[in-house]
């Protein structure tokens, strides 16, 4: 087979990975109604990432499909952090609902007065939450079409200028630094499911499309051309990708041993 051949399909086949990978922890979110399985601290730092890599490949000005994913990567980090402080933010709610309830109950049975004030008290916090949660919503939405639109905007007009490419060292650098930050990006969920002993609420197909998806971008860097001047090109690249496998690998194991933990199994 062709080796430009073999490189465009273990290519297309990362990017089917990739367009998938966030799936399935979306759908355990929704179906505990809960984030609280994921390290905050990762997904922000994976979404840094995310950035970086997003302005590299604006201001190289590279292909299409390189940006489109870039830029589906950032929303999708930015879809899933919403979801996770949503949930948190009904969290807290229904709990201090609850709360109030409870302090309502027993004034009354104390009391055996009606608790007027304390019903009109809760209706003010559930009303200035159900505020709050409208106002986070509002402002996520703009900030992703913002993003959207700002990186369109500038991709088209650095590609359409045909600047890319001579500020070599400006991608290489956002390159070098989403690299890093992908990297140290699993840190904190590993410790996080280390002191829970548990790796519930986290979604095991979202980090094996996240291993497909590294494994076959690096290979399809190495099928396309071993020369030492292109692999220095993609150093970067091939760092993140192959840096984040091992703890990806790390986080496999740590599935398996506190699944096996679990009592009744």
């Amino acid at each position: 087979m062709d080796h430009s051949l073999a490189s465009s399909i273990a290519g297309y086949l990362s990017i089917l990975c990739w367009l998938i990978v966030f799936t399935p922890q979306l759908w355990e979110n929704y179906r505990r109604k809960s984030g609280d399985g994921l390290s905050m601290t990762f997904l922000v730092i994976w979404l840094a990432g995310d950035v970086f890599n997003l302005i590299g490949v604006i201001m190289q000005g590279l292909l299409v499909t390189m940006f489109v994913l870039a830029l589906y990567y950032t929303i999708a980090d930015m879809g899933l952090i919403w979801q996770v402080i949503y949930y948190k933010q009904q969290k807290i709610k229904m709990l201090s609902i609850d709360q109030a309830s409870e302090e309502e109950e027993e004034i009354s049975l104390i009391s055996e007065e009606p608790t007027t004030s304390y019903s009109t008290t809760t209706s003010s916090f559930i009303s200035s939450q159900e505020n709050r949660t409208q106002m986070f919503n509002i402002l996520s939405g703009l900030s992703i079409i913002l993003v959207t639109v700002v990186s369109c905007y500038t991709y088209y007009t650095v590609h359409h200028d045909s600047a890319a490419g001579h500020l070599e060292w400006f991608p290489q650098l956002m390159g070098w630094a989403s690299a890093v930050l992908y990297v140290g990006s699993r840190i904190p969920q590993i410790v996080k499911n280390w002191r829970n002993k548990s790796t519930e609420g986290l979604s095991f197909g979202m980090f094996l499309c996240a291993v497909m998806g590294n494994c076959l971008f690096t290979l399809s860097i190495f099928l396309k051309s071993t020369s030492p001047s292109y692999i220095l090109m993609n150093l970067s690249w091939i760092v993140g990708s192959c840096g984040t496998l091992v703890f990806d690998f790390i986080i496999f194991i740590q599935f398996f041993f506190y699944e096996k933990d679990k009592p009744g199994k």
